[in-house]
């Protein structure tokens, strides 16, 4: 075997370590994309997790519970109480806005955040603390609540403990 024939077959071997190099560094980067994908799950999930538990704080809950139901209470602590917990609502929102624009957050998710976020934007309450803290969004996300709020309207807020009472009763009658 000559130098040549040796040099050939080290190219040779040479070029199908590139080869498998490539394919390695694809699975690794694919594996990389869904592990970033799943950290933004995650982040996505405690942030909705923290402000649902935060709703669990009495004093908090009353608020909430009031200004949904057009219990107009011109406390401004209450009132700011709302206000901070919406805003806590549509940056969340926002954040999970901006990560799908960015194809970092999945479409099923957001599809889920845009339907409570529609849920919410047809609620008075929710309506005018929309109108009080817009202006601290981003432009495109502003434009797309703006757009929804036209689109969605406004509708009367359900009694939360009759809608209860009246799931209670659906499942005690399927037993």
């Amino acid at each position: 075997m000559s130098l040549s024939d040796l040099a050939s077959i080290g190219s040779f071997a040479s070029g199908i370590a590139v080869v498998f190099s490539f394919i390695f560094l694809a699975l690794q980067m694919r594996q990389s994309n869904q592990n970033q994908r799943s950290l933004m799950q995650q982040g996505r999930s405690a942030r909705t997790v923290d402000i649902l538990m935060k709703m669990t704080e009495p004093v908090l809950s009353e608020t909430i519970m009031n200004a949904i139901q057009l219990d107009a209470s011109k406390d401004p602590a209450k009132i700011f109480a709302f206000y901070a917990f919406a805003c806590a609502c549509f940056w969340n929102y926002e954040d999970s806005f901006l990560q799908f624009q960015t194809k970092t957050l999945d479409a099923r998710s957001w599809a889920t955040d845009d339907l409570t976020l529609t849920g919410l934007l047809t609620n008075p309450a929710y309506r005018a603390a929309w109108k009080m803290a817009r202006n601290g969004m981003s432009d495109d996300y502003r434009n797309y609540i703006d757009a929804k709020l036209k689109s969605a309207g406004a509708s009367q807020s359900r009694n939360i403990a009759e809608l209860w009472d009246t799931y209670i009763n659906e499942e005690r009658a399927e037993a």
